[in-house]
């Protein structure tokens, strides 16, 4: 995670006066990512509600078939489909401007605060149809974001849906896209895929202030078989080492895409 360039002593906005709804996905039985991050939004005072819905050993058939079709893509992938799609639902029609979405493992910096209501006041000149992505992945990183004078940096697709914002447009664009298609992708691939299509752009931050904890290492994935079998210990090295090397390096860049 990187450290923002500086960090104002006056105190932040609260991020439920930032955005309209701040949503949680998770699954009903994991229990310890559901504690993490009753405790994670307890730390920021950030009121959410959760989306247990569609999870995997309850989703209806008949749904399944008419959403998705055949693919590689397994229980889990399509039940986080359909938990990303119930926050694109809620905003369109409860008339939300935008949302926050979190998934069960993210981990929030300090500074995150500060760092998110400086991103989403620029966001408020953005034109409407737009994705906030507020993490760095697999510690990838956008290279314009080394110097900017921004808290939002135009930059490629999102590399994870982790935590994200995004507003009424941007989710009907999707549901209108899901209306006419069945998916085979996973949720972030998805979103990448659909946002770029039908012109929604994605911004990252200049400071990344979301980890994943199914990737440093706090949680083992629910989704990434391999990263299961390589084991938490695994995950907590490669991680760190490739948080050295982007800082030491400047590895794992990604371009920002001109428009």
């Amino acid at each position: 995670m990187l450290t923002p360039n500086s960090t104002s002593t006056l105190q932040p906005t609260p991020v439920n006066q930032l955005v309209d709804a701040v949503f949680v996905l998770s699954v009903r039985i994991f229990a310890d990512r559901i504690e993490h991050m009753r405790s994670e939004m307890a730390r920021f005072g950030i009121g959410f509600d959760w989306v247990f819905e569609f999870d995997a050993d309850s989703i209806d058939p008949e749904l399944l078939a008419r959403t998705f079709a055949p693919s590689d893509i397994g229980p889990a992938h399509q039940s986080l489909v359909l938990k990303h799609a119930a926050t694109w639902r809620a905003c369109v029609e409860r008339g939300l401007r935008r949302v926050l979405v979190f998934e069960d493992d993210v981990v929030l910096a300090r500074e995150f605060p500060h760092v998110f209501e400086s991103a989403m006041r620029e966001a408020d000149a953005l034109a409407p149809g737009y994705l906030v992505y507020l993490g760095c992945g697999d510690n990838r990183y956008v290279e314009e974001a080394q110097g900017a004078s921004t808290a939002l940096v135009p930059g490629g697709p999102m590399s994870a849906a982790d935590a994200i914002v995004f507003d009424q447009l941007a989710a009907r664009r999707r549901l209108d896209w899901m209306a006419g298609h069945r998916v085979v992708r996973p949720a972030d691939w998805l979103m990448r895929e659909v946002d770029r299509e039908c012109g929604t752009p994605h911004f990252w931050l200049r400071d990344p202030v979301v980890e994943q904890g199914s990737m440093n290492g706090l949680f083992a994935s629910s989704l990434d078989a391999k990263r299961r079998r390589r084991g938490r210990l695994y995950a907590w090295l490669r991680y760190r080492w490739s948080k050295w090397r982007h800082r030491k390096l400047g590895g794992r860049m990604i371009r920002a895409e001109r428009r």
